[in-house]
């Protein structure tokens, strides 16, 4: 008769021989899936790294919520190369920022006050405190098509006018207070814009009657606006605070304002605009900059009734 063998579990010789094909498959292993995770998180586009305003940082991806708060670590590098170091040259030249002085164009995204995308489109440009003394190209919608932030405030010896910032399709932010830009308001802006902070400038004419309904926050303070307040204002659903105090106003304030829950509004020095608002919106707690993304004015003076015009004798 046959007798079953029990099952010898291995010597300890053969389990010394099973441990180096172990250790090499999972150096294998290593080998493969760790340089593979780094060039994710490497390549993981910037664009998509946001984080909260009070942060300072610009929602970059507003169709996808999910991403509104990715930790700054996870974040791209900037790039290295321009997507257009032509138009960088343009830029440099026009601006005249001392910090560009003998920067290679190639390498704008690596220049003070430049933020690019993965890609080396620019998205931002911050140039507060730059000392540019310049000019605004008058190409700069198609020099900077992917731009988001617009940051030139306090440059007072920056002059020329307001470029048509319309084809500047994702911009949501403008800042140029206390620039010396005159001219008038572009008829065409952008429909992403969010903020146009334009305050205490050279600017003149009319408010446009075509303000993009994005708009969450203008401010034209002290400028030489004339003429009359569009009825188009009404329309601004999203609008939340409203600076126009001393320009060159006149008429009557049209009564759909009240409509739109501002928290702010500020029309006091127009010495021809008359009328006045069922309620007076509560004072805004803001303050200015692209450091402090959707901010308003903190020292306005707030008025329900507006001083009626001056009489000529």
């Amino acid at each position: 008769q046959c007798q079953a063998v029990p099952r010898q579990p291995p010597t300890r010789s053969t389990s010394r021989s099973m441990r180096p094909a172990f250790q090499q498959n999972f150096a294998k292993i290593l080998c493969f899936v760790l340089p593979a995770s780094l060039l994710l998180t490497w390549a993981a586009p910037s664009s998509l790294a946001t984080l909260s305003p009070a942060d300072g940082a610009v929602w970059l991806a507003p169709d996808e919520p999910e991403l509104r708060y990715v930790v700054r670590q996870y974040s791209a590098p900037a790039a290295a190369l321009c997507a257009d170091p032509e138009a960088a040259d343009l830029l440099r030249d026009s601006l005249q920022v001392p910090a560009w002085r003998g920067r290679p164009a190639a390498e704008c995204c690596r220049w003070r006050g430049v933020s690019c995308g993965w890609d080396g489109a620019v998205t931002k440009l911050a140039l507060s405190g730059s000392r540019a003394n310049g000019s605004l190209p008058t190409g700069l919608p198609s020099l900077l098509a992917s731009l988001r932030v617009l940051d030139l405030n306090g440059l007072s010896a920056l002059s020329g006018t307001l470029p048509p910032l319309g084809r500047c399709t994702r911009l949501t932010h403008a800042y140029l207070f206390g620039t010396a830009l005159s001219g008038t308001l572009p008829r065409s802006l952008p429909g992403s814009l969010q903020e146009l902070e334009c305050s205490r400038c050279r600017l003149s004419g009319t408010l446009p009657d075509t303000l993009p309904r994005a708009l969450q926050y203008l401010f034209l303070e002290s400028n030489r606006l004339s003429g009359t307040l569009p009825a188009s204002l009404s329309r601004l659903r999203s609008l939340t605070e409203l600076e126009l105090s001393d320009n060159r106003l006149e008429g009557s304030v049209p009564a759909a304002l009240g409509s739109l829950g501002l928290r702010h509004l500020d029309l006091t020095g127009n010495e021809r605009l008359t009328g006045s608002l069922a309620t007076a919106p509560p004072k805004s707690g803001c303050s200015g900059g692209s450091d402090r993304y959707l901010r308003g004015r903190m020292d306005a003076q707030l008025t329900s009734s507006l001083r009626p015009p001056k009489s000529d004798g």
